[in-house]
């Protein structure tokens, strides 16, 4: 048989599934890396990995894995997507499940993170922490056994399905939303930058803005978290310890998996809904970013020398 010839001619969600339940369930090196790239709390020993998990009534984790780290239990909530459009409200079940579990005591600490190809990761805003089919091939073929490259060769075969099929959808109420927030922004917030909204899918939830004075720090307004960050993307350990050590006490610090925020709740907004109703959290939202960036504007000094 040809080499050149597909093992198999399409790859599925469940498919995808079963190749990160056995990497989850047998290899502990595997485990131990999955964690690290996910920026989670270190791992001592694996309790076990599940697939199709229902509970408490707000749908299905996809995979649930269960770890130890030092005398603390984790569970991690692992959502699956190869080319399917989200569920409604898909994210917010999976926060409810993590926060159910920590009430009732099944964990100590509860992670909801995203698996998908990169095209897909870096085309929805619910999931913040995530990890792409193509960087679980790379550590697979990295192992380099047998084995491994042939299930890398799988995860390859999954990102060029989405890749050929990708097309953005345009959502047309969410479309309105984000053209009313960006007139709003331009009339009175006009020194923070923002592309004018085109196509928008429906599950487009964080504008991103900018300020050209600031290098590789990104402001979004997460909509349907009613968070508003400034993100700082390739900054070093330094200027992470430094914001930590000046941050106001009306702002909060997040670390993500490969970058760290500055934060301020400023109220949730749904962006399928009028936005004249919400004008008001918007408003909000808006002036924390533009609080946030006169704050790191006034300690550009020790910023500037550290990029």
């Amino acid at each position: 048989m040809e080499q050149s010839i597909l093992p198999v001619e399409s790859i599925q969600e469940r498919d995808v599934d079963l190749i990160l339940l056995e990497e989850l369930s047998t290899d502990s090196s595997f485990c131990d890396w999955f964690v690290k790239e996910l920026n989670l709390p270190n791992l001592s020993s694996v309790n076990g990995t599940w697939r199709s998990i229902s509970a408490f009534g707000l749908g299905e984790t996809d995979i649930l894995f269960s770890y130890n780290s030092n005398e603390k239990k984790i569970f991690v909530l692992i959502e699956n997507k190869l080319d399917a459009s989200f569920q409604d409200e898909q994210f917010n079940r999976y926060i409810k499940r993590a926060d159910e579990y920590l009430t009732k005591k099944e964990c100590d600490n509860a992670f909801a993170i995203l698996i998908a190809p990169k095209l897909y990761c870096e085309n929805q805003s619910d999931f913040e922490n995530y990890l792409t089919y193509e960087k679980i091939a790379e550590r697979l073929e990295f192992v380099g056994t047998k084995r491994n490259l042939f299930k890398r060769n799988l995860l390859q075969i999954a990102t060029e399905k989405l890749r050929r099929g990708y097309q953005p959808i345009n959502s047309v109420p969410v479309q309105n939303f984000w053209h009313s927030y960006w007139r709003f922004k331009e009339e009175n917030y006009p020194s923070l930058i923002m592309k004018k909204p085109d196509i928008v899918p429906h599950n487009s939830d964080w504008p991103m803005l900018y300020d050209d004075r600031l290098k590789n720090i990104v402001f979004y307004h997460k909509l349907g978290q009613g968070n508003t960050d400034a993100t700082f993307k390739g900054y070093p350990e330094e200027v992470e310890f430094k914001v930590k050590e000046l941050l106001p006490e009306w702002a909060k610090f997040e670390k993500h998996r490969k970058s760290f925020s500055i934060r301020i709740f400023s109220g949730k907004i749904d962006r399928t809904k009028d936005f004249t109703e919400q004008v008001d959290n918007v408003n909000n939202g808006l002036k924390n970013l533009e609080r946030i960036r006169n704050w790191i504007i006034e300690n550009n000094n020790w910023l500037q020398q550290s990029v």
